[in-house]
């Protein structure tokens, strides 16, 4: 099921079937989990059976998706705040352990590890050296602690950047790769300390000009 948007992230995962998919449509939807008090989707191996079993449905191996979703209902219970629930980058929903590499070519601006519950994971932040649909940088996240590079480090397009983390150091998620583009207003925002950034906004945003979808960037579409 390849497609112009096919993503290219994953050297492993080369002959695997795609399919995009909307989680926070499908949540509201499957009468196993959309009523359900507490939300089983809050616990990670739970919420990584589901993501396989939509897969499985859409007969593909993995799904990818999720920019400017509003998962208000998707992430009932967990720590955002209700209004605060759109999310402004695309999940790729592959194992943990799978090999990520670079989109693009960038500089390595900033390195987190951070296992807190909602949190980062292992996180890298990576200014592009050539400017994304207005935006100048990306970071990719939920990575595991090992294998990460280092601040300054020049990572050409398809370098090993680390590899998908457990929900023990991914920031106690089902395992995916977060990828999310910002700006120079964003990154200005929150520099130094870029992870007090986040992958949510306000519910009323329906596009943000300052976070542009990633997807060509996830596909390799980006020099």
């Amino acid at each position: 099921m390849a497609s112009a948007t096919t993503p290219v992230l994953f050297p492993t995962l080369g002959d695997a079937r795609w399919a995009y998919t909307n989680l926070a449509a499908e949540a509201r939807s499957d009468p196993e989990v959309s009523d359900l008090s507490p939300n089983p989707l809050n616990d990670p191996d739970f919420c990584r059976r589901w993501v396989e079993a939509d897969a499985r449905r859409k007969g593909v191996d993995f799904t990818y998706g999720g920019y400017m979703e509003p998962r208000d209902h998707l992430w009932r219970g967990h720590y955002h705040h209700p209004d605060l629930m759109r999310h402004t980058a695309v999940d790729y929903n592959v194992p943990a352990g799978t090999p990520v590499t670079a989109p693009a070519k960038g500089r390595v601006l900033w390195v987190v590890r951070d296992p807190s519950f909602g949190g980062w994971g292992g996180c890298v932040f990576i200014a592009l050296a050539n400017p994304y649909l207005g935006a100048d940088y990306y970071l990719m996240a939920h990575l595991a602690h090992a294998g990460l590079p280092s601040a300054g480090d020049i990572l050409p397009r398809g370098s090993q950047l680390g590899f998908i983390g457990e929900p023990h150091e991914n920031g106690v998620w089902f395992p995916h790769l977060h990828l999310q583009c910002f700006d120079q207003t964003i990154y200005d925002r929150y520099a130094p300390t870029l992870d007090d950034m986040d992958g949510y906004g306000p519910n009323q945003e329906v596009i943000n000009s300052h976070m542009p979808d990633p997807t060509a960037l996830g596909a390799g579409l980006h020099r």
